[in-house]
């Protein structure tokens, strides 16, 4: 019986890991990263005790949303093998600067976002300018030829919104602008 139990307790985890994890990267695909953020999203929003609410209790939350530049240029130049090269070695770099408790995950394509647990708009910024050039310096080796890579990234900061999936917009609108605006940038979202 034990052992019919620890066999159905890994295939779940292998069905979690499925249904989570983007298999290219490793990180949390857009299924687990709602899943796990909307949890934390909704710890934050949830009403304070009074007292909490007198003396300004607060927990930040940033969201850091990345688009690798000219993606579409790189599959053609280096084929889908040279594009899955660069979105792996990009989330390595995420990995190594961002902490164990962020939250980071490939959206889908070349899209990344990370949720930053307790990070105010000042970290956010330095974090996501980090994040930008580490990417910007990392040499992108591919079958002996460097692929140049950059990064556009948008930051939101929690400001009320009822919503993870408001934050995230607002962190995806500060992506575009980066892009539209010259690319390989940081831009923190303002409200209009």
């Amino acid at each position: 019986m034990n052992k019919i139990i620890k066999e159905l307790e890994e295939k779940i985890k292998e069905l979690e890991n499925l249904a989570y994890y983007d298999e290219l990267t490793k990180l949390l695909n857009r299924r687990g990263f709602f899943n796990k953020t909307e949890k934390i999203f909704q710890a934050i929003i949830f009403r304070r005790k009074e007292r909490e609410r007198r003396i300004g209790y607060n927990i930040p939350l940033a969201i850091i949303f990345a688009d690798i530049d000219n993606f579409k240029k790189i599959n053609d130049t280096y084929g889908h093998e040279g594009g899955d090269f660069v979105l792996k070695k990009v989330a390595n770099c995420f990995k190594k600067r961002l902490r164990t408790y962020d939250i980071i995950s490939r959206l889908g394509g070349e899209e990344f976002i990370i949720a930053l647990l307790g990070a105010d708009l000042e970290a956010a910024k330095i974090v996501a300018e980090d994040l930008r050039k580490i990417v910007e310096k990392t040499p992108f080796m591919f079958r002996g030829k460097k692929i140049p890579v950059t990064l556009s990234l948008g930051v939101a900061v929690y400001n009320k919104e009822n919503k993870i999936k408001d934050l995230i917009e607002k962190a995806d609108k500060a992506m575009y602008e980066a892009k539209k605006t010259g690319k390989n940038k940081v831009v923190v979202y303002k409200e209009n």
